[in-house]
């Protein structure tokens, strides 16, 4: 309860917890362990499991993406 107060009056305290792409990651309070992610527009959001469902697909994407260019590069 009382990590929840401090996270509300001085920010949440962010750790990346994973690379999804270059630009999009995911990250985890370390004081209320709350998951957060970065929006379209560069925003750090709350990650819904709407947004993990994007996140796996943009992940699942951006990988094949890579291998693509790796195999004619």
């Amino acid at each position: 309860m009382l990590k929840h107060l401090f996270c509300k009056f001085f920010n949440h305290e962010l750790v990346v917890k994973e690379n999804v792409t270059q630009i999009v990651k995911e990250y985890n309070c370390i004081r209320c362990h709350k998951e957060f992610t970065t929006s379209d527009t560069g925003k750090t959001i709350p990650l819904t499991d709407r947004r993990k469902e994007i996140n796996r697909t943009l992940r699942h994407l951006y990988k094949k993406r890579l291998k693509f260019k790796k195999s004619y590069s």
